[in-house]
């Protein structure tokens, strides 16, 4: 049973609140860079920049650059991709034939498969089916395609390759096409880094567990709930759609079934994240073979270094079905089971091997990535660099201020003594007519004597008590005036 979401303690939802998507890879890479001392970029138009290879009709804010000041070392990132991947490698693994081609050349096991275009005579089909020795089941899928998108899986008659051919004729996205024996198993995704395995996840279908009480229909809503908690699965909720509802009346099911008390009931039998399916985290346990067959799927494409593998396993044997060098990461940081893995972490440590890892103080200090995002997608800026973040050490406090503070320009003034001190933090104020005042900072004492600014305050104030506590939670840089 799913216990609901689990954030690693480097991360909060805070640090993470309006960023979706792709955008969260981008941005968790670059705050692990960022937290370890190296001056990071964001930019506008990346091509003026850097040759690497982008992926995706909108790379604005998934672009950036770090870069280690002392060594004058300095590397461009695309998502979890940075340039120590070649471009090559990222167009061949794009090509699922061509990836397969090289894999078999490797003696990697993988699915026999052949090309397919759009418009091909169904006994031609059967016919290099016949050649290759495939036999049914089979699946198809688009050569460029990702996400799932435009595949056809588990046929397993002539008369469901039939009907498959002709939803493959009416794609309009996709013309060329690969059909591959089908393998029913267990999938997993492995991210691979350097030629060590960092992170495993198992992929399980979109599934929902019986309570004995409700409906199928209630079930995916319940379980919606807890994605919608969830940053990597905010977006990918299960749908109630055509394609469960015809899975379900395969098996003799329907959506306003009431399933037993822990029965599992699939709703898909594909096992994408983005169809709604579940990433747990297998990290510990995955198996030698299984790790091997990822290491090997990655040094069978030249100048390729880190991405994620894609494996099913079936019958005890491990088959690499797909490479991408462009891999969504945060799914390893966001299992609805297991541990989070700061695949971000590893990462840093390969393209920066002499950078410091963050400290434990430093996992409370953010930057605000929303606001970048406007200066990017109003053209305010081409380039935005950061400030650097904060040494080994932050201090931080929280001070509630007392007395005639609001509607005086406290806050304000606050603001600016913040800023003249290099402290970082917020001021707000609240509905008893206290004003609370966060500030983090490297000086112990700078910290410390905040408290007698405080009781200073502008002219017109008049500040009676100014109450010190504690404070660990997540700190944005710079010194913010909140509502």
């Amino acid at each position: 049973m799913y216990l609901g979401i689990k954030y690693p303690d480097w991360l909060s939802k805070q640090m993470l609140k309006g960023i979706k998507g792709f955008n969260i890879d981008a941005y968790v890479m670059a705050l692990e860079g960022w937290r370890r001392g190296l001056t990071l970029s964001w930019y506008l138009d990346p091509t003026k920049e850097t040759d690497l290879e982008l992926i995706g009709f909108n790379p604005l804010g998934k672009s950036f650059s770090l870069e280690d000041i002392k060594s004058e070392e300095k590397h461009y990132f695309y998502r979890s991709r940075g340039d120590l991947v070649q471009n090559a490698a990222v167009s061949t693994v794009h090509n699922k034939l061509l990836t397969k081609k090289l894999l078999q050349e490797k003696k990697v096991s993988t699915p026999k498969g052949f090309q397919i275009r759009k418009n091909i005579n169904f006994n031609e089909v059967l016919e290099k089916m016949d050649k290759e020795n495939i036999s049914f089941p089979i699946v198809i899928k688009p050569i460029y395609g990702s996400l799932g998108k435009g595949v056809i899986t588990n046929i397993k008659t002539e008369q469901e390759l039939s009907s498959a051919l002709l939803v493959m004729n009416s794609n309009i996205e996709y013309d060329e096409f690969v059909l591959e024996e089908y393998l029913p198993g267990e999938e997993y995704r492995v991210y691979v880094v350097n030629n060590e395995v960092i992170a495993a996840t198992k992929r399980i279908p979109a599934n929902v567990i019986g309570d004995g009480v409700s409906t199928i229909e209630q079930l995916i809503k319940s379980k919606n709930k807890i994605r919608q908690e969830n940053p990597y699965l905010q977006t990918k909720l299960i749908k109630i759609d055509d394609e469960i509802n015809e899975f379900l009346s395969k098996r003799k099911k329907r959506i306003t079934d009431i399933p037993n008390k822990n029965e599992v009931v699939y709703l898909k039998g594909k096992s994408n994240i983005s169809s709604g399916g579940d990433p747990i985290d297998v990290t510990d346990v995955l198996t030698k073979e299984m790790k091997e067959s990822a290491i090997v799927a990655i040094n069978s494409i030249p100048g390729l270094t880190h991405a994620g593998v894609d494996i099913i396993v079936f019958e005890n044997k491990a088959y690499v079905i797909e490479i991408n060098a462009t891999a969504g990461i945060v799914l390893h940081l966001f299992p609805l089971e297991g541990e989070p893995r700061n695949v971000p972490e590893k990462i840093m440590d390969y393209y920066f091997p002499n950078t410091k890892k963050p400290s434990t103080k430093l996992k409370n200090i953010y930057f605000n990535y929303r606001d970048i995002s406007v200066l990017l997608r109003n053209s305010y800026a081409e380039k935005v660099t950061l400030t650097d973040a904060p040494k080994e050490t932050l201090y931080t406090k929280r001070y509630i201020v007392k007395g005639k503070v609001q509607r005086v320009g406290y806050r304000q003034w606050i603001r600016k003594q913040a800023v003249k001190n290099g402290l970082h933090g917020y001021t707000r104020n609240l509905k008893n007519g206290d004003v609370v005042v966060v500030v983090a900072g490297e000086e112990e004492n700078v910290v410390e004597s905040f408290k007698d600014v405080c009781y200073k305050g502008p002219k017109r104030a008049v500040v009676k008590e100014v109450k010190v506590l504690l404070w660990d939670k997540p700190v944005e840089i710079g010194f913010i005036i909140k509502r």
